[in-house]
């Protein structure tokens, strides 16, 4: 479902913190456009140096981890925030002398383009925290712009996205609840979602969308959407009937009224 409304990895100061490589058409003045093999060498050298930078920061070794950054490197963290490498190797050896272990990492779906003597890599990531036996799953999409100096890829500037609920479990909920829920709900007189019950999921359809997607449960009243921001909370009255759903987003709370 596409909601609206909503406007680490290793290199994340939070604990809690792109797959198609395109190298048919590379800049003209590249030096690695010489053929497809070159282009793929490079960019498996440019997975290994941002896997190397990754691994020296788990392993605590900062002066390594440092030295895969550029002086001028910028760096935007999960919350939007600046943040200095210097403070991203704290923060994780804080987190892990607190006892919080992290697992996985690999660079899934990466896509490398090449401009010349730069590069930016695009990639995900998924970790596995275990925070004294209590388990989180976050995922990230990464963007890293490298720049080539004095024979060294060097990273230039680095984005990091949280992806909502990419790996969020559900919680089980009575089928009988997701009853009560279905029905439609309008956000303003013309805009309608469409909500029922296909199974043992609930299913819903914001306009504009043709099918219905599935909701995940993270409660028995809240729902979220795999990759969208955003949760839907149904209320009941005071006689227990569900007349509403509220649309909580970063931005503030909108309320949808129940009307069948």
């Amino acid at each position: 479902m596409t909601r609206p409304l909503v406007a680490i990895l290793l290199l994340s100061t939070s604990p809690i913190l792109a797959h198609c490589q395109d190298l048919k058409s590379p800049s003209s003045k590249s030096p690695f456009n010489a053929s497809s093999n070159t282009s793929s060498k490079i960019a498996n050298e440019l997975k290994d140096v941002i896997h190397q930078r990754h691994d020296a920061l788990r392993r605590g070794d900062i002066k390594a981890y440092l030295s895969y950054f550029a002086a001028d490197c910028l760096v935007t963290d999960d919350d939007g925030s600046l943040i200095d490498p210097q403070s991203i190797a704290k923060t994780w050896g804080d987190n892990q002398n607190n006892g919080i272990a992290y697992r996985g990492g690999e660079l899934l779906e990466f896509a490398v383009h090449f401009y010349g003597s730069t590069a930016v890599a695009r990639y995900r990531v998924d970790l596995d925290e275990d925070w004294s036996g209590q388990k989180i799953y976050p995922s990230y999409r990464e963007t890293d712009v490298l720049v080539r100096r004095a024979g060294r890829w060097l990273l230039l500037s680095h984005t990091e996205t949280p992806i909502p609920y990419a790996r969020r479990l559900a919680v089980k909920v009575d089928p009988a609840l997701l009853d009560a829920y279905a029905g439609e709900y309008h956000l303003t007189p013309n805009y309608i979602v469409k909500v029922k019950r296909e199974g043992d999921q609930l299913m819903e359809q914001w306009p504009g969308e043709k099918d219905f997607s599935p909701d995940l449960p993270v409660s028995e009243s809240t729902f979220v959407s795999r990759g969208s921001l955003g949760q839907v909370i149904y209320v009941r009255d005071q006689d227990g009937r569900v007349n509403h759903f509220i649309f909580r987003t970063e931005s503030g709370d909108v309320i949808a009224q129940k009307t069948k």
